[in-house]
């Protein structure tokens, strides 16, 4: 039985549980295999909508409605299935109508196949809480881990900072920043540009590694990728866990606390994954205009899916924001490296090797997300590449070590990515028979409104129940379509050439300086005008063949449905204006800010929002002890303030800042200031706290998201988004000759400016000084206010009435 779920054995509970399942699969069984007539059907389908409809609301909070809900819809889905394949598909003497036919028909099979695999996967999704404690003589000893190949070097001090500063013991941690951008072999490329860059780049990184007390790491060649790259870091260290994050995900301080423990608890665990939250929405959600309480597109995986995942022993290795054991990994060659997702790989021999992995639902990183329509591709496209490769390269099916369920688990999460095929194929094949005559689809008007009608409202319904939380209807569909001629090819590729994928980093540090239309619009626009054509072609149809009307009305249907969904998608191409290199952040932090120069007045405040180049300052004026009414901050004046963290006074430092707006709102006012980068690291550790150090933050906002939203009003949404998106895509298009030309036109004048790049200020947080390391009180950094040399573009303090103070 241990090979059955995960690596674990059965329970008695489990074992009734796989006892029901079987007796259910059974008369599921039983009852698709018995002929009825349309009119049994009809109450079949009837009833099943109804019992789906009662037990949803409470599908997800009782496992005993769930069971139901599912066996009922799978009941209707297999009949569906079975007059498929029995009563609909054209005769085998008519290739020209049956290939297609066929072709279509197995494609529904596989979204069938989906269908059980994700009420398998949901069917009991765990929910881990906090590690067993464990005293500090008995933490293993951890080697963090930042790969790196372009990424800026504001970002990486970032991120190396909170993690060299997360809750553990400083000897027992070592942080390395695994610099692939700084190789041999790219510092003496043959490219006398790209070889002094990356000379630079790594004199650069050794500095920003000597600042922080981190090791830099760096090796000979750029082989294997990112996995060659952690690989060749390892070699030259002994810690007994590893720990990963990318370049962009900035750690909280407890991720340590929350995952070190279940290695000590159980010797043959090898890997602790954790979500992927991101500060910024993704293209498709900036560009489409989601709502802002719309669940993220990765949320439906890493609030729900991979919880799933974890329930059947199929918890995998995600690339970043994970522990995994040092001994597992040894035994496994270091990180995998025949495919270009190095993390499922190296999941996947490992759970081979008889080692166990867990889900710990618990947001405790803070990433970026790409910020433009083909990085997003760019990514999704690897992804898919290397989950390709899996599949065909380490088919999980084949071979020894996996149980049956982690078998299963593994196939999900990869045949998962040939929904580029399939969304493709809904969209083409009602084209076949309303360009081309060819019946694809054999069946009558009636018996369509019996069988397809009920197994669609079903098949929403389920949909809605088990993910409605962590995905909208028909959310998913958009995020598909907009994807699907884009990573159709790449699948194509691949399968092709399962060897000769290369890994490609995704850009982190862009900005949209306007609104433009994305380069790579063109396959999308193609399948839009299609689609059209489709919607035009079913209305001449009606009027041409009035004897057709019934086979119209289905096919014409799924052609405006399509025409809909892809007109929702095809915003995603129409870029959206983002200056702001880094997302603000909301907070709630007390502070107390000094005004005045030389002779300070101290006041209350609250720090309402925060990045790491600034932050959003509320304060509350007060008169001074003498009666006189307290200065307030003008544009361009520099001051001091100072965060207070009840939980890590040590942090409270003064934060030097520069004013750049000042509204005022009601009886408070609120002042928009930027940090000055010219101080030292603690003081920009301590704007890191303020943004990063705290994962409930990260939970709370992840909590606002988790909202339901109803079929009905759900499908109404995305007509909504449909329009709007037609509308503006097509207003969108129009407008960008124009703007070329005006690019053109820029780019021809010679115009000499000295400008500093833009960039993401380096703050990071220490691991917990005494207080006696404090370096500069409130009350000093008020009084040297006067001497200290102003910020670029200030000027001095100034007193409430524009005198100076």
């Amino acid at each position: 039985m241990a090979k059955l779920i995960g690596t674990r054995s059965l329970s008695a509970a489990n074992a009734v549980n796989l006892i029901l399942w079987i007796l259910v699969l059974g008369l599921i069984a039983a009852l698709v295999s018995v002929p009825t007539s349309i009119q049994v059907q009809a109450t079949l389908g009837i009833a099943s909508v109804i019992v789906v409809a009662a037990l949803k609301p409470v599908a997800m909070d009782s496992m005993v409605a769930r069971f139901a809900m599912m066996s009922v819809a799978s009941t209707l889905v297999m009949r569906y299935w079975a007059w498929r394949v029995t009563e609909t598909l054209p005769p085998i003497d008519d290739p020209i109508s049956f290939i297609p036919a066929i072709f279509l028909f197995f494609v529904e099979t596989y979204a069938i196949a989906v269908f059980f695999l994700s009420g398998f996967m949901t069917a009991d999704p765990i929910k881990r809480g906090l590690p067993p404690k464990v005293a500090a003589r008995d933490l293993p000893t951890v080697d963090i881990l930042v790969p790196s190949y372009n990424e800026p070097i504001e970002m990486l001090a970032v991120t190396l900072s909170a993690a060299k500063n997360m809750h553990y013991p400083a000897h027992k941690r070592t942080v390395i920043l695994c610099d692939d951008g700084g190789t041999d072999q790219r510092c003496n490329h043959e490219n006398p540009e790209i070889a002094e860059a990356s000379r630079k780049r790594r004199r650069d990184m050794i500095a920003l590694c000597n600042e922080l007390g981190v090791v830099y790491s760096t090796r000979p060649r750029n082989e294997h990728a990112k996995a060659g790259n952690m690989s060749a870091a390892l070699e030259k260290q002994n810690g007994e866990l590893v720990v990963v994050f990318d370049a962009d995900h900035v750690p909280s301080r407890d991720f340590l606390a929350r995952t070190v423990g279940y290695f000590v608890e159980d010797p043959k665990l090898f890997l602790v994954q954790t979500p992927h939250f991101f500060l910024n929405p993704d293209p498709i959600d900036r560009n489409v205009g989601f709502r802002d309480d719309c669940p993220p597109e990765n949320e439906m995986f890493y609030h729900l899916s991979h919880r799933g995942l974890d329930r059947w022993g199929g918890a995998f290795f995600c690339g970043s924001a994970a522990v995994l054991r040092r001994q597992a990994l040894d035994e496994a060659g270091g990180f995998a490296g025949d495919t270009i997702t190095e993390d499922a790989e190296t999941a996947l021999q490992i759970h081979r090797n008889g080692w166990k992995s867990i889900y710990v639902d618990h947001a405790m990183i803070a990433g970026l997300q790409p910020e433009t329509f083909v990085s997003f591709i760019e990514q999704r496209g690897r992804w898919a590449t290397g989950m390709m490769q899996l599949l065909i390269l380490k088919n999980p099916l084949r071979g020894k070590g996996l149980s049956f369920t982690q078998r299963l688990c593994y196939l999900n999460s990869m045949t998962f990515w040939l929904f580029p095929l399939v969304r493709m194929t809904f969209i083409l094949a009602p084209l076949a028979y309303l360009f081309f005559g060819l019946q694809i689809f054999v069946a009558t008007i009636e018996e369509v409104a019996v069988y397809m009608t009920s197994y669609m409202a079903v098949n929403f319904m389920i949909q809605n129940a088990l993910y409605g939380k962590v995905r909208w209807p028909l959310i998913s569909e958009i995020y598909e379509t907009a994807q699907a001629p884009y990573l159709s090819k790449a699948i194509f590729k691949t399968v092709a050439n399962p060897r000769g994928a290369k890994f490609n980093v995704t850009a982190k540090d862009e900005i949209l300086e306007e609104d433009f239309v994305s380069p790579i619009y063109k396959p999308l626009v193609l399948i839009f005008v299609l689609t059209l054509l489709g919607v035009v072609a079913a209305a001449v149809r009606w009027f041409l063949y009035p004897g057709d009307h019934n086979i119209i009305m289905v096919v014409g249907g799924w052609a405006v449905y399509n025409f809909l969904l892809v007109g929702a998608a095809l915003r995603a191409i129409s870029e959206r204006q983002q200056r702001r290199q880094v997302p603000r952040v909301p907070t709630n932090i007390s502070a107390t800010v000094a005004l005045g120069g030389n002779t300070p007045v101290f006041q209350s405040a609250t720090v309402v929002d925060a990045s790491t180049s600034g932050c959003r300052i509320v304060l509350r004026p007060r008169s001074t002890p003498d009666g006189a009414a307290s200065p307030l901050p003008v544009k361009g004046e520099t001051f001091y303030f100072t965060p207070e963290f009840p939980k890590s006074p040590h942090l409270e430092n003064a934060v030097r800042v520069q004013v750049q707006s000042v509204i005022r709102e009601g009886d408070s006012v609120a002042v928009g200031v930027r940090f000055d980068p010219a101080q030292p690291m603690v003081v920009r550790e301590t704007v890191a706290h303020m943004i990063f150090g705290d994962s409930a933050s990260w939970e709370a906002i992840r909590a606002t998201r988790n909202k339901k939203m109803g079929l009905i009003v759900g499908m109404l949404y995305v007509l909504k988004l449909s329009v709007e998106g037609i509308v503006n895509t097509l207003r969108a298009l129009a407008d960008e000759p124009a703007r070329l030309k005006r690019v053109a036109a820029r780019e021809e004048k010679i115009v000499v400016v000295e400008s500093q790049p833009a960039h993401l200020l380096a703050f990071g947080e220490a691991f917990d000084p005494p207080p006696s390391g404090r370096p500069v009180s409130l009350l000093q950094a008020a009084i040297a206010q006067g001497q200290a040399p102003t910020m670029p573009g200030a000027h001095p303090a100034q007193g409430p009435q524009g005198g100076s103070a």
